[in-house]
């Protein structure tokens, strides 16, 4: 749920899909996966400004990431 409230604040939509690998791979760079209350976690580091920018430009940067492997898996 926080990740859904942090895309719609972005204004960024994803399929179900898309949205767990991403909260996946989230979490894996902010290292908070498999911790304890990890959603909690993930809201807290969000509260602070450094990490709220780190978070948002990871997200932006994934989604490019994505998007560049998109077209070229279609020109495959």
């Amino acid at each position: 749920m926080v990740l859904e409230r942090i895309l719609r604040e972005m204004d960024i939509s994803l399929t179900g899909l898309d949205k767990d690998e991403l909260y996946s791979e989230l979490s894996r760079a902010f290292s908070f996966i498999g911790s304890y209350r990890e959603c909690a976690r993930l809201e807290e580091m969000r509260a602070g400004p450094r990490y709220r920018e780190a978070i948002e430009k990871y997200i932006k940067a994934w989604l490019n990431h994505r998007k560049r492997r998109t077209v070229m898996e279609a020109y495959r």
